[in-house]
């Protein structure tokens, strides 16, 4: 597979961007936050690396809060964040009440990565340049800076 999170069933990431949340990492304990446990499991087996889980098994439940996240990213805990069903499994944030805080929250103060700087395509269903919510993933890097 070529390019973006992954293919329809959650198929995992791609090589690159997992290179790529690596490399820029940046000392912080967790590699990514993704919408659903299957796929914060399929990341786990693929790479032996932490990953969240912000809406659990089916991606409905709401886990993930927006004091929760501002605190990981505070801390430099975390910098990225998937929004979106692109690894498979759930709404992956979009649905209504707490998640949508939050999708809303890392739309407004992170920075959405494009897909090209790990090797993907935007058709791929990755992020794109313009911070609007949409239906395909996204990955947003966020830093204690975005968020104080």
């Amino acid at each position: 597979m070529g390019g973006g999170f992954g293919g329809p069933g959650g198929g995992g990431a791609n090589s690159e961007l997992i290179s790529y949340l690596k490399k820029h990492r940046d000392g912080a304990k967790w590699l990514l936050a993704v919408s659903s446990s299957q796929s914060a499991a399929q990341l786990i087996v693929n790479t032996g690396q932490p990953v969240i889980s912000m809406w659990g098994w089916t991606g409905t439940d709401k886990a993930m809060t927006v004091a929760k996240l501002r605190e990981l990213v505070k801390k430099g805990e975390l910098h990225y964040i998937q929004l979106g069903g692109g690894m498979g499994g759930g709404p992956g944030g979009g649905g209504a009440g707490v998640s949508s805080e939050v999708t809303t929250w890392v739309q407004k103060h992170g920075t959405a990565v494009k897909a090209s700087e790990y090797g993907a395509t935007e058709s791929s269903g990755s992020a794109t340049n313009s911070g609007s919510q949409n239906s395909t993933s996204a990955l947003y890097r966020l830093d204690a800076d975005d968020v104080n």
